[in-house]
């Protein structure tokens, strides 16, 4: 018992012995508390109040300038939203015009189609036989046609010479009415001793026979 006493003892002294080593958080906080703040020198107060004019107007002109700056990027956003808008509309425009020509030019081809489809069956007709048949009744009518015309010029000229022997019977007979009339009216007299009732009945005397005169005309060009 006393052996362990002994040794009991031993070790309390070495343990009193032995220097206690802090931690290294616990040195550092040691510091700092060990070390207090120097006080603010009094000719830095001072200057300080002199200084904050400078400062707000520095904050000013920076605020300033920030907005500045906003107001430009917002004018570019603006400007470019309105190009990217104009751009849109132009593409849009232009895709409906290729649309619109796309369709009338479908429109054009489907027209042209028939006419494509004539214009192919009538060169497969020329190049048939019948074609050449066909081509050798035309001229066969078109001499006849021809006959037929000749026919017709000689009859026309016929009827021209007929209208010209009655053209020159009509006078006679009007020469012949004016001679039976100058005798009913007292045979031959002259234009210095006729009254005015005379004057008045030659002139509707000559007037009835142009008239009769342009019938006969016009009935004679009717039956050609």
């Amino acid at each position: 018992k006393e052996s362990s006493k002994s040794k009991k003892k031993w070790q309390s002294k070495t343990k009193d012995s032995e220097p206690a080593v802090p931690l290294p958080q616990e040195t550092e906080t040691e510091t700092k508390t060990e070390e207090p703040e120097p006080p603010p020198p009094e000719d830095a107060k001072p200057a300080e109040a002199e200084n904050e004019p400078k400062r707000r107007t520095h904050f000013i002109a920076l605020a300033t300038a920030m907005a500045a700056a906003a107001a430009v990027a917002a004018s570019k956003a603006t400007a470019e939203a309105v190009r990217v808008a104009s751009l849109q509309r132009i593409s849009s425009e232009r895709t409906a015009a290729t649309k619109i020509q796309t369709a009338f030019r479908g429109y054009l081809a489907r027209r042209a189609l028939p006419e494509l489809r004539r214009s192919g069956r009538l060169k497969s007709m020329i190049e048939g036989q019948s074609v050449k048949e066909q081509a050798k009744t035309a001229l066969r009518c078109m001499q006849t046609m021809g006959g037929v015309q000749s026919r017709i010029r000689g009859m026309r000229l016929r009827m021209l010479e007929e209208n010209q022997i009655l053209h020159h019977h009509l006078q006679q007979k009007r020469h012949k009415e004016l001679d039976k009339f100058n005798a009913s009216m007292g045979g031959e007299w002259h234009d210095g001793r006729k009254s005015k009732e005379q004057s008045e009945a030659i002139k509707q005397y000559k007037q009835e026979a142009a008239m009769r005169r342009e019938r006969a005309l016009a009935y004679a060009f009717t039956r050609q």
